[in-house]
């Protein structure tokens, strides 16, 4: 087992026959195929979609889920209709951030990854090392993955009303080179730049890429996460006051000095003194976004995140994990719903229910068995390859991503149950079937979970990806007061937040490091 990643499996002493999953999706038709893992009571019976839909009158956040990858959470760019190629060019992500422009999209979301899956293996000597599982690099699990940073200032001279919300990681960056870099980009965004932040999955390849000397344990991070937040908050909100430029050519004077202010931090895992060199922006603070959902996640969301990204196959667990993130926000004194929580969806959209449901399965079957469970190695630190099929999940344990590992554990599964349901569970809930369905769907997945929109998963990537969700199915989404009728405009935050100013909000903690003069 790998020390790095502190898994620990109890073996069961006894072969015992493979249970057959169920499958957590919004399936347009009844299936007798063989059940998948779903987070909720394998006994219960199954949703029917097609129910009436809820009445709500919440206009839903819109966002695409996307990564500088050849492909991402499907692993589908072996698919017929994907476009892999694409992602190393600019001019790829311009056709794509313009089609979601005009459309109606809110944001578009990047993911990130500064490292890749690994695994140890031990010689017969029996020293042990850490590898990258060979499939990794040949069928393309999130590598080659690009920095994201790179392109938002090119999308967004090209469209004048989505936003850009980029991944970036508390355990591998500095506060003050983050700052800077995100604080740059709200000037040439005009205000459309989030920022998700994350503590890092893939801990075990960061630590031999970036010279830690072992996986920080999960509670840590956010330790370091903390204190990470507060001190780029003290540089955006705490480094100027209002309005500093003076620019007078006649007296020399380009800023007023009384209006640039010392930053000092002495804290556990950082230090910092001096000035921030980045003007005030239009948000001063990006749009914080958050995607931890376990409870020290939770937590850290609840205090600093303005949208928190959660990502629940299950409508009952979404709906808990809704409420518990709400109530955590509530004492912290901030506004129930001053929050916004966004869930990932996968929708495959056909004619009719029969196409889609093809079209499903052709998705599903397009990444390697191999691949998949490469992929989730990478977001859990759990090699399932390397395990006994017949072992019971609940029984695994990890530092690494304890959120993806607890979508499968309390169901009773075995670790083959899981691998031979990858590409059909792993990610967000599933939404297949014709147009009126999936909209009736996303209303009712809305309406009975409280979460405030939907990040789209690409499938299989690529502009046609989106194509018919968006011209088949956003119709039908403003149809129903779903979505509004013309594109929200000004900054991220006040797109997003329904914020009156750019700003954050006086009750969020960042509006504490203001200057008081």
């Amino acid at each position: 087992m790998s020390s790095a990643s502190n898994l620990s499996l109890r073996r069961t002493p006894s072969r015992r026959p493979r249970r057959p999953p169920a499958v957590p999706s919004a399936s347009a038709t009844p299936t007798t195929a063989r059940r998948t893992p779903r987070p909720a009571d394998l006994g219960s019976p199954r949703r029917r979609w097609s129910s009436i839909l809820k009445v709500t009158q919440k206009q839903l956040i819109l966002g695409a889920f996307e990564e500088l990858t050849p492909s991402f959470i499907s692993n589908g760019w072996p698919h017929q209709r994907s476009d892999p190629a694409g992602f190393a060019t600019l001019g790829y992500w311009q056709a794509l951030a313009r089609q979601l422009d005009a459309a109606g999209f809110d944001f578009l979301f990047f993911a990130d990854a500064l490292g890749y899956p690994m695994h140890e293996e031990t010689a017969p000597d029996g020293s042990s090392h850490f590898t990258i599982p060979e499939v990794v690099v040949r069928e393309a699990v999130q590598f080659p993955v690009h920095d994201p940073l790179t392109i938002v200032s090119g999308l967004a001279a090209t469209v004048d009303r989505l936003g850009f919300v980029v991944t970036a990681s508390t355990t591998a960056e500095h506060p003050f080179l983050l700052a800077r870099r995100f604080a740059s980009l709200d000037h040439l965004t005009g205000g459309r730049i989030g920022w998700n932040v994350v503590t890092s999955d893939m801990q075990t390849a960061l630590v031999r890429l970036l010279g830690h000397p072992d996986v920080t344990p999960h509670d840590q991070r956010y330790a370091r996460a903390d204190e990470f937040v507060d001190l780029t908050l003290k540089l955006w909100e705490g480094g100027w006051s209002d309005d500093p430029l003076v620019v007078d050519k006649s007296s020399r004077v380009f800023t007023d000095p009384a209006k640039v202010h010392r930053v000092t931090h002495e804290g556990r895992y950082f230090s910092l003194d001096g000035l921030f060199p980045v003007s005030p922006s239009v948000q001063r603070t990006p749009t914080l976004f958050q995607a931890g959902s376990s409870p020290s996640g939770r937590e850290f969301a609840s205090r600093i995140a303005e949208c928190v990204f959660i990502q629940e196959r299950d409508p009952v667990k979404a709906a808990a994990t809704v409420r518990d993130i709400r109530d955590r926000v509530e004492r912290r004194g901030r506004g129930r719903d001053s929050v916004k929580i966004i869930n990932s969806i996968s929708v495959i959209v056909g004619a009719t229910d029969a196409e889609a449901a093809d079209a499903r399965r052709a998705l599903t079957a397009a990444p390697s068995r191999e691949a998949m469970a490469a992929l989730f190695l990478g977001w859990s630190g759990v090699n399932l390859l390397g395990l006994d099929p017949d072992a019971p999940v609940d029984s695994l344990t990890t530092e690494v991503g304890q959120t993806t590992l607890a979508m499968y554990q309390g169901q009773g599964l075995t670790v083959g149950d899981v691998l031979d349901a990858l590409a059909e569970t792993l990610g967000g809930t599933k939404i297949t079937g014709t147009a009126d369905h999936v909209a009736e769907a996303i209303g009712k997945l809305a309406a009975d979970t409280d979460v405030d929109g939907f990040l789209i998963e690409h499938s299989y990537g690529g502009l046609a990806s989106y194509a018919e969700f968006i011209d088949e199915v956003m119709p039908r989404l403003r149809e129903r007061g779903l979505l509004p009728a013309e594109p929200r405009g000004g900054s991220l935050r006040e797109r997003l937040t329904g914020s009156p100013t750019p700003r954050l909000g006086p009750e969020h903690p960042g509006a504490a490091f203001r200057p008081a003069y």
